[in-house]
Order: structure tokens, then C-alpha cells, then sequence
């Protein structure tokens, strides 16, 4: 039976149709293979028709040949998918029908549950061999292990014990500890001065507030419970820590699942298990085309040999799931062992993995991993155009998207709340060699979540980058130190117009970490609010020969370390906090006509081109020229509110306008220590429509809130009831809830804490984009015979349109940034959920040139509210205008 997943997301209904449909039409016309149907009520002996489809995906696989392809209608599939290989000129092909979701399943149901004492039920199943993989869902959710203490939902805004000072390398000393046998289970560590990874090792005895375990602790210190400023731990794998609703627990020698039942026990829900850790398996497989599958609880691999491989519309759900951080194998080394290299723990076995050569990853979402988002490794793999979330949350090395190896194409993808990383490459395993990649137009946002030493993109250690390009890339909003973080003694490596802001310490740094630093470069990149320490920074190299450092505008100094033959050259930037950015506090960093970064910046071969005026600008936008955007244009890309005149009171009096700055380093301070009922009051100053709050509450080791509720009003009289409830000590604590539309936000503290609760920044998102903030033209979720380029649309005809989802508007003023040759008859109109709905206004184009970019605004007639899908549809003449961005405000 089919089964539809929870806040599952898919492509528009004609978007979706056309791309899935598009790929067979093209083979069949071809005249290269055969089409066989697949379905859920099929046969395995059937012809394969449309009448008489096959029943399983595998049942399709054992008959086609090259150029054959795989139609599969709606439903969900419990099977392991293993192509054989196809020919470049006649490829295999699987793609969903688009009927409706097709799900390939990597679990099985657990049935025969009984009482099994003390508040659990029990189920007598052979989960997978190895134990470390397992996973339990819940009625369609994520069941989370037994562990203590006890969290919530989300784990990437986890709950941890805190050990007292006493403790030391293999002991824990911790007074909270329940009295119970815990000889057995695992203890995940996140402890000692400067954590920058993750541990876990093995409990062998306790007794009353105290454990000894093995395993953990490398490198101690930094990396050392002991007596140090970060002390976290909790535990797994033991069914003590059994004692709330949902929490499951495997004995591995009896082959039982034990389950705290929800209220009312089992009856009416369902347990799966995951029994397949990849669902598709294109590791002996070549010249394979696999389009618009969902997996479910599995992932989805290529192998060293594959090439010619294409994924394109993958919507990947719970793709890797386990409980250890072991030591790599050495085998899996690429440098001689050391047991620093715990950092790598579980890289090359979670995500999705495009390895081999010549393969692509495109148009997907992939989501819920312990580890990986995405593996690329080998050479000239493509990875564009991906959303990548909620990724890397056991806090080692892995990232929403890990990159190894040589010339590969890593583009306009947006990777949000990762553990760590949002791009990064482990040395460990790639070797030292890091050639030819290019990484470029992706936004990384909300990364750092387990960690405080690093940053989004993250590039460690001894690597040569020749030709690797990391350009046009936006950095925010993240939990760690640094925007683009070039770590210990890696070299070569061209950065140029990237952005950020809200990244704490540095905008880029390369760390030469009492080594080597040489010829790495940062040209024309912009840095705004956020960044207290260097815009851009080269430290503690012994050689940085050959680096430059240029046009960068920024508020904080650019320097360099003086050594190296030839020295370090820094010139050419803008230093100040008045650079004349649009709007610094929502990222858009592009320059107003008065910015005094206009004309003035120096010319740079293959770096600064498609100049307008005298000379260069400095920063990442030439000022005249289109406003080039960065992430993937799926639904789910665009999500961030627009931050406007916030204010905030707060219950105690004290002044809480540093919790609204939009200032990552700024922050509010409490008046008292945490009990419940204390709040924070926020004004938007306009009604938002809202389904997620962040509350960063910085780096330090306390002030995080130790409980609260969330609540909206539209009126600041009459308020809503709690819509999220949170728990937890991480950096940044997530509060998620169904959408509402309001202009007041209140956090309500719900838990006691010994020291004042604190907040950095406040930031809220929807489900879709923010009407009133600038919407990218080249980031619509769907075009009709318009074309997109880096930073706009092509020319749009009368008739042609593009389209927003699930906009949230709240206005009654459209601009538009434009270019148009027409001279006569021209419009453009916003209609609002269909492209034949209703008009809500019509911009009159006037021609500009067909380069000259200006912006056009028009009154509504009425104000519009409210979540729609907006399209803006050309009218008048073959070539209307082509476009930069529009908003909706007020």
C-alpha cells in the first residue's frame, strides 16, 4: 500500500510530470529499447504493459538491456534496486511514471509485539547483522534509541549530561546519573577544551554517578573529558535508558526489540525497521539514469568503476543511521594512521555516494543523516542544483556535501543545519591532491551544530587546491568561527566573490597552524554583519608565499601574515562599516549607487570581468550588472523571513534589542538566572508567516535556554497556545511548528538553569520564500519557456512566466529589476496560485536597453495576504524583458 510521508516535499504537478515523463519518451522514440511498466499490483510474470505491468522494480531489472527503461508507477517498494549496466549511447533507465510518489524502502514492519514488563513491549525480529545500523521508525517517524538523558525530536538540537570536573580520560564523574547497569552501553562524548569533534567508546562498569568506559578521548587534551571547559556526554545501547514513549532498544543475542509503547500501546501503529542500507545500488553499474525515486529509510550509491551515471529528482529521507564513531580502517586511509584521524568516523559509509567518474547528482533533496549528505569522491562527479538538510548529526567529520578527489562540479546547491560542515574535504581520505574542483553558486546556512571549530566550508589539511575554484558561494548564519575556513597548511587554493555574514570571528581564514600557507588567494569577496574579527585573515603560517589577497570590502582589516618569497600581497580592499551594502542585515550585499566600492577596486586576469565604469568594484557584486544568486531552486531552497525592524521587550526590563540586530556577535543577557516563565517578546513590525525560530545563543559553554515554549499573537493581546516546545544545550535551538501567520513571537522559558539564559540572534523561517524579501528571478521553482541563467532570467515572451511556491506575501508594492528593449505595450502581471489567476497587479515595462538593469515598481490595488504561488507572466510581444529579482512589500 502506498504510504504518504510526512512534510514530504515534490517538483509542481507539470513540472514533475514533464521531467519524469520527458526521459522514456526520448528512449522510446529513440528507437534504443523497450519500455516495461512496473506496479504494485503487477505480476512477476506479466509482459510489463501498461496494462500488465511487472510487480517489482527488480522483476523489470532482470529483463532490460541497454536503452531499455524502467517505468514505475506509484506506491512504495520493499526491495534492493540493482541496475546492470547500459552503453553511453543506450543507457538503462528507471524513472517514476508520475502517477504519484514512487518510495523504494529500506525497512520492514516489526510485528508480534508483547507485554515485556516495566512499561515495554517486545517484538522477536532479526534486525541487520550489524548493530551500529540499525534504525526504528515510528508511525512514519524517526524512533530515536534509548538513551539518557532524554531528548527531543530534532537530533540536531540534542540534550546532553554534563560530567562534573572530577571526571578524567576513561571516567566520568557526573552526580545526575541515574542509579542503573549501564556496563555495555555506548557513551557519546563531546568534551575537552576545544571540541572540534565527536567520540564515542564503550561503558565497561559504573556505579552510583560514576562510569569507566574505553574508547573516546583521542587526542586528549583538546579533544579529553577531564577537567575541561566542554564536558557533554550521553548514553545509548542499553535498556535502562529505556523510559519514554518511543525510545527503542535491540538485544542482539536474544534478536528482540524492545519499545516504550506510545499512550494507549500498540494498537493502531506501526514499526519498520531498516533492514537495507542501500536501497539503490549502482556500485557495479554504469550508464544508468535513475529519476524522480524517493528513498525511505536506505540510500543510493555508485562504486570506483561507475561512469555515466545520472540521478536526477532523488527525494532521500533517513538515509544513514548509527550509534559509533569508530576509528577509519587504515585501509581506508589515504595517509599513514593516526589517532587524530577519529574526525573521519563514518564518512565513507553514510549518504548518498556519487563515487566513481563522470557521474551526477541533480535536482534532489536529501535529508535525516547521522553522517553524510552526500559523498562525491573519485573524478569529474557533478553535484548541482541539490537541497541538502538535517545532515551529520553524530558530529564527526561529516558534512552535508564531502568532497574527494579531483575536477569535480560542486554547484548551486543549499545545505542547511548540518552538524558540522556544509561542504568540506577529509585529507584522511582524499590524500593531499585536490585538483581541478570547482565549488561554486551553493548557499551554506545553519551549519556548526555539533561543533564551534570551523565553519561551512571547510577545506583541511595539507591540500594542494591548483585548480580549484571556490567562487560565488554565500556563507551564514552559522554556529562556528569562520565563513570559508582554508585549515593547516593547505595551499593553491583561487577564492573569489563569495559573501558572508553571521559567520562569528572571520569571514575566510587560511590557518597556516605553524606550517605552510602558500599561494592562496581571496579576490572580490564581500563580508557584512556578523564578522567581529577579520574580514579576511591569513595566521600562523611559516611560508605564505604567493598569497593575495584583493578587492575585498568588508567591516573588519584584511591581513596576512608578512613570510614567503614573493611576501604576502594585501591591497586594493575596502575597510568599513559603511559600504554602502542594499541591506547588510539580510545578506544582500550588493552595492546602493552612493557605495563608495564602485569604480575603485584593481583589475584582476579572469577575476574581475564584465566591468562597468572606470575600473573594477570591489566586493563581490559589479554594481550595474545582475545580481547573481546562490542554492538550488527546488521547493524548500528558500526559506529564511526577512529580518525588518524587529524589536524585543523582555520580561525582566532589561534592554533585549541585541537578540534582534540581526548580529550574530551581539547578545542579550538575561537579569536573572533561568526559571520558568520568563520571556522574550519579539515585534516584527509586520505580520510574517512563520514555521520555525532559531534562538542562537552563541558559542559559550552556558546561557543556552534549558526549556521553552513558543507562542505567536497578531495583535500582541491575544496569543496562541504553546506551538513548540524545546529542550536541549546546543548552540542554536530549533523550535519548529505548523505555519502561522504573525507579527509577535514570545519565548516562554519552561525549565530552571543556574545561570541567565541568553540570546545572540533570533532568526525565523517558512516554508517557502519570503515575498518581501528579494526574490532571485533565476530562482524560481518553475519557468514556462523561460530560460534561467547565473543571475537571471533569458528574455521572456508574451505568454511565458515564472513561478514562486508557497510564497509567503504580505504587501501591497511590487518592484521588479529588469532589462527590456520594448518600447510600446509591454507588461508584466503578478497573478497569484495558477498562471490564469487572479491579477493582482501589472507592472507597465518600459524599455531600458537590453543590458541596462532598473528597477519598476507598481502599487497594488489592494493589499495582498497571505501563502500563495506567484507567477509573474509576460505580456505584449515576443520579447518582454528579462529579469533580476522582484519583491513584494509593503
Amino acid at each position: 500500500m502506498e504510504r504518504r510521508r510526512p512534510g514530504r516535499r515534490h517538483l509542481p504537478a507539470l513540472a514533475t510530470v514533464a521531467a519524469l515523463l520527458a526521459f522514456p519518451v526520448q528512449a522510446q522514440a529513440a528507437g534504443q529499447g523497450r519500455i516495461y511498466h512496473v506496479a504494485p499490483w503487477g505480476s512477476a510474470h506479466a509482459y510489463g504493459s501498461p496494462s500488465k505491468p511487472l510487480r517489482t522494480i527488480g522483476d523489470c531489472l532482470s529483463r532490460v538491456r541497454p536503452g531499455d527503461t524502467c517505468l514505475i508507477h506509484r506506491g512504495t517498494y520493499r526491495e534492493q534496486v540493482t541496475p546492470p549496466s547500459g552503453t553511453k549511447d543506450a543507457p538503462i533507465n528507471l524513472a517514476a511514471y508520475g502517477d504519484g510518489p514512487v518510495t523504494v524502502d529500506g525497512t520492514e514492519p516489526v510485528a508480534g509485539w508483547k507485554d515485556a514488563g516495566g512499561g515495554l513491549v517486545a517484538a522477536d525480529t532479526n534486525l541487520p547483522t550489524d548493530p551500529d545500523f540499525n534504525a526504528v521508525f515510528l508511525d512514519n517517524g524517526r524512533a530515536a534509541e534509548g538513551r539518557w538523558p532524554n531528548s527531543g525530536s530534532d537530533p540536531l538540537n540534542t540534550t546532553w549530561a554534563e560530567a562534573d570536573s572530577t571526571s578524567t580520560d576513561q571516567h566520568i564523574d557526573d552526580t545526575d546519573l541515574p542509579d542503573a547497569d549501564w556496563a555495555g552501553a555506548t557513551v557519546h562524548l563531546w568534551a575537552g577544551s576545544n571540541p572540534w569533534a565527536q567520540q564515542t567508546g564503550t561503558v565497561t562498569a559504573g556505579s552510583p554517578g560514576k562510569l569507566d568506559f574505553k574508547g573516546g578521548n583521542h587526542r586528549c587534551p583538546p579533544l579529553c573529558m577531564g577537567n575541561q571547559n566542554y564536558r557533554n556526554y550521553y548514553l545509548v545501547g542499553s535498556k535502562a535508558a529505556l523510559d519514554q514513549p518511543g525510545e527503542w532498544y535491540y538485544d542482539t543475542s536474544a534478536h528482540r526489540l524492545y519499545l516504550v509503547p506510545p499512550k494507549g500501546g500498540m494498537a493502531n501503529h506501526t514499526v519498520t525497521a531498516k533492514h537495507r542500507l542501500w536501497g539503490v545500488d549502482l556500485s557495479n553499474a554504469s550508464y544508468v539514469t535513475v529519476r524522480g525515486i524517493d528513498l525511505w529509510g536506505t540510500s543510493l550509491r555508485t562504486g570506483r568503476t561507475s561512469t555515466g551515471v545520472v540521478v536526477d529528482a532523488l527525494h532521500a529521507t533517513y538515509i544513514s543511521e548509527y550509534s559509533t564513531l569508530p576509528m577509519p580502517p587504515d585501509g581506508d586511509l589515504a595517509i599513514p594512521p593516526s589517532e587524530g584521524h577519529i574526525v573521519a568516523s563514518r564518512i565513507l559509509d553514510s549518504g548518498v555516494q556519487i563515487l566513481g567518474t563522470g557521474n551526477t547528482l541533480e535536482n534532489s533533496e536529501i535529508s535525516q543523516s547521522a553522517g553524510d549528505g552526500v559523498l562525491v569522491r573519485g573524478t569529474g562527479n557533478t553535484v548541482t542544483g541539490n537541497y541538502v538538510h538535517d545532515v551529520g548529526w553524530m558530529g564527526s567529520y561529516t558534512p552535508g556535501i564531502e568532497i574527494n578527489g579531483n575536477d569535480h562540479t560542486v554547484t548551486h546547491n543549499t545545505v542547511r543545519r548540518t552538524g558540522r560542515a556544509s561542504i568540506d574535504t577529509a585529507w584522511q581520505l582524499n590524500g593531499t591532491e585536490f585538483h581541478g574542483n570547482r565549488i561554486a553558486y551553493n548557499d551554506l546556512s545553519e551549519a556548526m551544530r555539533t561543533s564551534r571549530d570551523g565553519s561551512p566550508l571547510y577545506v583541511c589539511c595539507s591540500l594542494d587546491g591548483t585548480g580549484t575554484s571556490v567562487d560565488h558561494n554565500s556563507s551564514h548564519d552559522a554556529d562556528g568561527q569562520v565563513g570559508f575556513y582554508v585549515d593547516n597548511y593547505s595551499g593553491h587554493f583561487l577564492l573569489h566573490h563569495n559573501v558572508a555574514w553571521n559567520t562569528g570571528t572571520r569571514g575566510t581564514f587560511f590557518n597556516g597552524h605553524t606550517g605552510p600557507s602558500i599561494a592562496n588567494q581571496d579576490h572580490n569577496s564581500s563580508y557584512g554583519v556578523g564578522i567581529n574579527g577579520n574580514s579576511t585573515l591569513l595566521s600562523g603560517a611559516t611560508d605564505a608565499s604567493g598569497s593575495y589577497f584583493s578587492n575585498i570590502v568588508g567591516p573588519m582589516p584584511v591581513s596576512a601574515t608578512g613570510t614567503g618569497d614573493p611576501r604576502p600581497v594585501v591591497r586594493s580592499n575596502l575597510i568599513t562599516d559603511k559600504a554602502g551594502y542594499t541591506d547588510p542585515v539580510n545578506g544582500e550585499l550588493w552595492l546602493t549607487d552612493v557605495s563608495p566600492a564602485i569604480d575603485t577596486g584593481e583589475t584582476l586576469d579572469g577575476i574581475t570581468t564584465e566591468v562597468r565604469g572606470t575600473a573594477p568594484d570591489i566586493g563581490a557584486y559589479e554594481h550595474g550588472e545582475p545580481i547573481w544568486s546562490t542554492g538550488c531552486d527546488l521547493p524548500g531552497c528558500q526559506q529564511r523571513v526577512r529580518h525588518g525592524a524587529w524589536t524585543a521587550a523582555a520580561s525582566d526590563g532589561s534592554d533585549a534589542f541585541a537578540a534582534v540586530d540581526g548580529d550574530i556577535n551581539t547578545r542579550w543577557t538575561a537579569a536573572a538566572a533561568q526559571a520558568p516563565g520568563q520571556s522574550l517578546t519579539v515585534d516584527l513590525g509586520e505580520p510574517k508567516t512563520v514555521g520555525r525560530l532559531s534562538l542562537d545563543a552563541g558559542r559559550d559553554t552556558s546561557g543556552q535556554p534549558y526549556g521553552f515554549s513558543v507562542s505567536v499573537s497578531r495583535d500582541g493581546t491575544h496569543w496562541s497556545g504553546s506551538l513548540a516546545r524545546v529542550s536541549g544545550r546546543s548552540f542554536t535551538q530549533d523550535a519548529a511548528f505548523p505555519a502561522r501567520t504573525a507579527r509577535f513571537v514570545r519565548i516562554t522559558l519552561t525549565a530552571s538553569g543556574p545561570v541567565p539564559w541568553v540570546v545572540n540572534d533570533l532568526r525565523l523561517y517558512g516554508d517557502g520564500p519570503d515575498a518581501s524579501a528579494t526574490l532571485q528571478a533565476e530562482q524560481a521553482t518553475s519557468m514556462h519557456r523561460a530560460a534561467r541563467t547565473t543571475a537571471t532570467t533569458g528574455v521572456l515572451g508574451s505568454g511565458d512566466w515564472i513561478a514562486f511556491r508557497r510564497a509567503a506575501v504580505h504587501g501591497d508594492h511590487l518592484t521588479v529589476r529588469l532589462a527590456s528593449t520594448c518600447t510600446t505595450g509591454c507588461a508584466l502581471q503578478l497573478r497569484l496560485d495558477t498562471p490564469r489567476g487572479p491579477v493582482a497587479a501589472t507592472l507597465p515595462v518600459h524599455a531600458t536597453g537590453a543590458t541596462t538593469w532598473q528597477e519598476q515598481s507598481v502599487t497594488l490595488p489592494h493589499r495582498e495576504t497571505g501563502v500563495h504561488t506567484l507567477y509573474i507572466v509576460a505580456k505584449g510581444g515576443p520579447r518582454v524583458a528579462s529579469l533580476d529579482w522582484l519583491t513584494i512589500r509593503l
